[in-house]
């Protein structure tokens, strides 16, 4: 495995470090990574791969849950330096496509006295839409960055990963943030000060 030389560590990672803030300040918005030639492995998305080099480093952690994780730890290690933690500690844990394991429940929300120690979670979907699709569920979004509120779709997101991180930000400023990004490497951001609720999913006739 090798270093992306495609992927530009100083350019890249500033671009799509703005767009990650942007879609956190303005939750409901989503946002895209200009296509970049890189080739993560099987596992992990291009834009949650993406998402990590603008994120990572050496002096944060990372955790990988589900299947090829090994290989996806040594994947990230050599292209952003961040070493895999235990969820329990990792800074940031990357959540594969309709996934949910017993492992997240270990993810930290805060504490009273530093609510910002939690972890970010990297949530990979089928598609993100600001129309229905598929079997996409309905996300109602309310609180800072938001006009009202805002509503988006999402197909390929675990629901008992959404109950869980409902349960997390139920007692605000403790929770955990969410990045959600897609198969187009489209991205949508949730931080734990967001009020989101979820619909189940429904078919809908493209």
């Amino acid at each position: 495995m090798q270093t992306e030389l495609n992927y530009d560590v100083v350019f890249d990672a500033q671009e799509h470090f703005r767009l990650l803030l942007d879609s956190m300040s303005r939750p409901g918005k989503i946002n895209t990574y200009p296509l970049v030639d890189i080739l993560p492995p099987e596992g992990i998305t291009q834009g949650a791969a993406l998402t990590g080099f603008a994120l990572l480093n050496a002096d944060v952690s990372h955790c990988i849950t589900g299947e090829n994780a090994g290989e996806i730890a040594d994947y990230l290690l050599i292209n952003t330096a961040s070493q895999q933690a235990d969820p329990s500690v990792a800074d940031y844990v990357f959540v594969p496509e309709d996934y949910f394991g017993e492992e997240l429940y270990g993810a930290r929300n805060g504490t009273a006295t530093y609510p910002e120690d939690s972890t970010t979670l990297i949530i990979s979907c089928e598609l993100i839409s600001d129309k229905p699709h598929g079997n996409s569920r309905k996300f109602t979004l309310k609180g800072p960055g938001v006009n009202g509120i805002a509503e988006v779709y999402v197909s390929g997101i675990n629901a008992d990963l959404l109950h869980f991180i409902k349960d997390s930000n139920s007692e605000y400023p403790l929770g955990i943030d969410m990045v959600i990004t897609d198969r187009y490497n489209n991205i949508l951001g949730i931080p734990r000060s967001n009020n989101f609720s979820f619909s189940h999913p429904e078919h809908f006739n493209l």
